[in-house]
């Protein structure tokens, strides 16, 4: 995967992996608002494919847990053996999974639904670890727990 030569090489790569597609360009579209370039994969083995492929490094991954094929902790898993200082973002309507959050391991959990300010701050914390070197503050408590805006709504379906 290339990128078109007007495109500045210090802009941030994001690569965005949900089997929801409204999620996925729901997300892509914010972070594509700050500037951020976006690759989006449908599941986590289409990701792995297009993080292997790609001439340029990924900056942070966000990926839903729960998709069909690889599960997006799987993904993490096959992402970290390729480099493992990869900042991962986990989106989930369910509860966070047992895992060690926080700076120490690079790893951020939102809970759907997530506004536009939960997903950005987040993305801005990766984006921090990569041009640091190291991890920059994250809050230890509470943060899973905070208020979420309602700005992420699922347009009603015809669903019988």
């Amino acid at each position: 995967m290339t990128f078109s030569p007007e495109t500045p090489q210090n802009t941030p790569l994001a690569l965005v992996v949900d089997d929801d597609a409204w999620v996925r360009t729901y997300t892509s579209t914010v972070l594509r608002s700050t500037g951020i370039r976006v690759v989006e994969a449908i599941d986590g083995i289409h990701a792995l494919t297009l993080f292997r492929g790609c001439d340029v490094p990924f900056d942070l991954v966000i990926t839903d847990i729960r998709m069909p094929r690889m599960t997006g902790i799987e993904l993490a898993a096959s992402l970290r053996s390729i480099c493992p200082s990869i900042p991962l973002i986990f989106v989930s309507g369910e509860p966070a999974p047992r895992i060690q959050w926080g700076v120490s391991n690079r790893l951020i959990f939102i809970e759907k639904p997530f506004g536009p300010a939960a997903l950005l701050k987040a993305a801005h914390q990766c984006l921090q670890w990569n041009q640091t070197g190291d991890c920059a503050p994250w809050p230890a408590e509470g943060w899973l727990t905070q208020s979420r805006p309602k700005t992420y709504h699922r347009p009603p379906t015809d669903r019988g």
